[in-house]
């Protein structure tokens, strides 16, 4: 008695791996097709890809191992006269699983059915596969949505064709399906800010990160977030760029979908800067003292300053007051004016 209630747990046990072995051999498919062919998807809104299928030829199609927009894919099967009046004849079957990984040449494979539907007795038909729980598509009478999600191991998914009826005519047999392949992209894109910063010696260090805060439409991100990127609606953006050591900065960008928008971002420092500009033969004075550097930009202390220019008997003598993370701008001009009498 003791005994036997120690192996019982052991008995059930092996009868539930059994169960489940046997349970998902029936999932498992082993076929041949006539012909496979590749195409391989980009995440690009003009991408679009078309084969010719004949009724026991099969698609595989590799998608990009990372996937920032797409959603799904789409499969518009443009049927001939002949085989769409022969309704019934051609299955379209969708594989999960699939091995060996799919080449021109392999005609023999294996996989989990997900999908199975009756080509149509219309002369189109759309196929919907999703690749995200979040996918949102547009449907009609010509589309039919796949409710299941493959894995895509091995960044790929896989249809095929085969007939399913038997007293097919030779021009239905023969007939091509002409399926075009198109991604199904999400409304969204990557935008990739560089920061760099810009002293008053206009030396540029790249990747600066010291007391930085990006906001994105008012949402605060951190700075290391630059380095992958910021995934975006479609659409106008404020990004704002807020540091102790640097002037705010401000811009709008526009995103497009499924693109790569790149921002760069100069980061100047909060140091006040002057420049100053004079006609040729003109002398200029910075608090007493002959300023050289004219038509450059040149740090200048916080305060009060004086500046004298002149050209010839000719000068003029103007007060500056100066605060932190402004720049300023001193142009010296030399106006020749006509008038008439009447």
């Amino acid at each position: 008695m003791f005994a036997c209630k120690k192996r019982k747990p052991i008995f059930s046990f092996l009868l539930i791996v059994l169960f489940c072995t046997c349970f998902s051999s029936l999932y498992a498919e082993t076929f041949r097709v006539a012909q496979c062919h590749i195409i391989e998807l980009t995440e690009d809104t003009s991408f679009s890809s078309t084969k010719k299928l004949g009724l026991n030829d099969s698609l595989a199609v590799y998608i990009p191992e990372e996937r920032l927009f797409l959603e799904g894919i789409e499969f518009k099967m443009d049927i001939p006269e002949d085989m769409a009046i022969w309704r019934d004849c051609c299955g379209a079957y969708i594989y999960d699983g699939i091995k060996p990984a799919p080449k021109a040449q392999q005609i023999d494979y294996s996989g989990s059915k997900i999908f199975f539907g009756v080509v149509p007795g219309k002369l189109s038909w759309i196929l919907q596969l999703p690749l995200t729980k979040t996918a949102q598509f547009k449907t009609n009478q010509y589309t039919k949505t796949i409710e299941t999600i493959p894995t895509a191991q091995g960044n790929f998914v896989f249809l095929r064709l085969q007939q399913i009826m038997k007293g097919v005519p030779d021009e239905v047999m023969n007939g091509k399906i002409t399926i075009t392949v198109r991604p199904i992209l999400s409304d969204k894109g990557l935008l990739k800010i560089k920061l760099s910063k810009l002293e008053a010696s206009e030396q540029k260090e790249e990747n600066t990160e010291e007391n930085i805060s990006i906001f994105i439409d008012n949402n605060p991100y951190l700075a290391q977030d630059v380095q992958k990127g910021f995934v975006l609606g479609t659409g106008i953006h404020n990004v704002n760029v807020i540091s102790e050591n640097y002037r705010t900065e401000v811009r709008k960008v526009r995103i497009d979908q499924a693109k790569i928008t790149d921002l760069e971002i100069i980061l100047k420092s909060i140091e006040p800067t002057v420049i100053i500009t004079a006609p040729e033969g003109a002398t200029v004075y910075l608090d007493d003292e002959k300023f050289e550097d004219l038509g450059k930009e040149v740090v200048i202390p916080e305060g009060d300053h004086k500046i004298r220019c002149g050209i010839g008997d000719y000068e003029i003598v103007r007060s500056l007051s100066v605060s932190k993370g402004r720049s300023y701008k001193v142009n010296l001009t030399v106006d020749l004016q006509i008038s008439e009498d009447e």
